[in-house]
């Protein structure tokens, strides 16, 4: 149930707003019994008519004010639980660190939108009902127990026909996730590749890849409705016959042998809206929440996910002596990528790792990181085993990609990453990367566009020096760093990575001029070792 995600206060106070709700109906059955009995057996005058009305009148404004509440808390628990289901799945998300954009954007938006409608708002709306039903049984018993408990017998009837199409939502739910899913990856893919398909003049092909996916996307969910349409027009139906008619005509024999009054049957009779309807309505909400059973097993890892313990908290630099790469071996699919590879860095050594496009240079980091497990050998710091432990590795080093990512947000996020580095610790790494030209002419709080369109491919590339030098990490890993820059801005990368004599630099690379070569303190072909 997602209502334990919610402030135990609030579900109480949702409680009691919700028993004052369903007393609305309960005071208008009341109200018309008096109104009707006096008017039936002469009890009184006009004017204890009108005051009998005008009662009603203010109890019916009270509760609209409270249920005006009621509506407000409402809603503001769906949004607690929501912030709650997101914090937790984007936290899992990026802690897992996968290049996949299918799942990660599919849970974040289609998922949780259909949690939202389909569980949150039922597991709240069945309280609600729940509330509704058991408090008019209550005032049915009070004034005829015999009516009430034929109204609520056969209220329960309806329920065999959502036993009967449990199963069958269940399955075209799973195949709604499913299509959905591809759906979310075709829109993804088409507006990331929109400039590949514009100079292809591919524009119809990649619509057309889309358009496929929605078809297919719709056709699920309409299946789905369907069956849930059908199942609730059933229990309806049979609602209307044995919930309502059937006792109607109980209640009317009974009237007409003169064991209720006419102001007590119409009571009952409009109480049974509540015997129905929250009944049809519970039955038509836990069908809708079973539909979400695939959704909330998908999202099962993220909402167990426990956040690391200081968060978000800069971390304090860690030293190293020696990095060992031991007799590692790699290979995908029973293709070997490298064999008995071993490697020695000391620190504060400057290292370049060569080797032709394709050997696996990328991977060799990423193993270093902590992020794939070679088939065999180790990965040692200080003579500490690291090897595919990611919480451990990735501490140690610092990445500067080819290609850096960039956030759409301002120059002092995107060098900062929001951790909570001092200006003056900024203002240093900039300087040292050589983006104080940048930041005079801009400003830290400049947009740098989606992707950094608003850069230039150096600013790009020196900001994500400036990340790692403001990380502090003790080795930094540079990853094809310079290939798609000139020669005079690879030069400029290298001044600054090499220059700085506390950092370790291992850089892969397999076009590295002779100039930038002479920096390092060793160069190793790796093809060679």
């Amino acid at each position: 149930m997602t209502l334990k995600y919610a402030s135990k206060q609030k579900i109480f106070a949702y409680i009691l707003l919700s028993l004052i709700y369903a007393c609305g109906n309960v005071a208008i059955a009341y109200i018309t019994k008096i109104m009707l009995n006096l008017a039936q057996y002469k009890q009184g005058n006009i004017s204890d008519l009108i005051k009998v009305a005008v009662v009603g009148t203010a109890i019916i404004i009270a509760i609209l004010f409270s249920n005006i509440a009621y509506k407000l808390l409402k809603n503001n628990i769906v949004k607690e639980i929501n912030l709650y289901l997101k914090s937790k799945e984007m936290a899992y998300l990026i802690s897992k660190n996968s290049n996949l954009q299918k799942d990660g954007l599919n849970i974040m938006t289609n998922d949780l939108k259909q949690i939202e409608t389909l569980k949150i708002n039922n597991e709240l709306l069945i309280i609600n009902e729940a509330l509704a039903f058991l408090l008019s049984i209550v005032t049915g018993l009070i004034n005829s127990w015999q009516l009430t408990l034929i109204f609520m017998v056969t209220t329960l009837l309806p329920g065999l026909v959502q036993k009967l199409f449990t199963k069958e939502i269940q399955a075209k739910s799973r195949k709604w996730e499913k299509e959905n899913g591809n759906y979310t990856q075709s829109v993804s893919d088409g507006l990331n590749g929109a400039v590949t398909a514009n100079l292809y003049n591919a524009q119809k092909n990649i619509l057309q890849r889309v358009l496929v996916d929605a078809k297919n996307m719709e056709n699920a969910l309409k299946s789905l409705n369907n069956a849930q349409d059908i199942a609730n027009q059933l229990i309806i139906a049979l609602a209307d016959i044995f919930s309502f008619i059937l006792p109607f005509l109980v209640g009317a024999i009974f009237m007409f042998n003169g064991q209720i009054g006419a102001g007590t049957l119409i009571m009952i009779v409009q109480l049974s809206n509540n015997f129905i309807n929250p009944i049809v309505n519970i039955f038509g909400q836990l069908n809708q929440i079973k539909s979400t059973k695939p959704i909330l097993e998908k999202l099962e890892q993220g909402l167990q996910y426990v956040e690391l313990e200081e968060k978000n908290k800069k971390e304090q630099p860690l030293h190293f002596n020696n990095l060992c790469v031991k007799n590692l071996s790699f290979s995908i699919k029973n293709r070997k990528i490298f064999d008995d590879l071993s490697i020695q860095v000391k620190s504060g050594e400057k290292v370049l790792l060569t080797a032709p496009s394709g050997w696996g240079k990328s991977t060799l980091l990423k193993i270093l990181l902590g992020k794939l497990d070679p088939d065999k050998g180790k990965v040692l710091i200080d003579n500490h085993n690291i090897t595919s432990d990611w919480e451990t590795a990735h501490n140690y080093f610092s990445y500067i990609a080819q290609s850096p990512f960039i956030f759409d947000d301002t120059l002092e996020f995107n060098v900062t990453l929001g951790l909570p580095y001092s200006q003056e610790e900024i203002k240093n790494a900039l300087a040292q990367a050589g983006l104080t030209d940048l930041v005079n002419e801009k400003g830290l709080d400049y947009r740098v566009g989606e992707k950094g369109q608003n850069l230039s491919g150096g600013q790009i590339q020196r900001i994500e020096i400036t990340r790692a030098l403001l990380s502090q990490r003790p080795i930094m890993l540079a990853d094809e760093a310079t290939s798609a820059l000139d020669r005079n801005l690879s030069k400029a990368i290298h001044n600054i990575i090499i220059n700085d004599n506390k950092l370790t630099v291992i850089e892969v690379a397999h076009n590295l001029s002779k100039e930038d070569q002479e920096k390092f303190d060793s160069v190793l072909k790796l093809d060679k070792i």
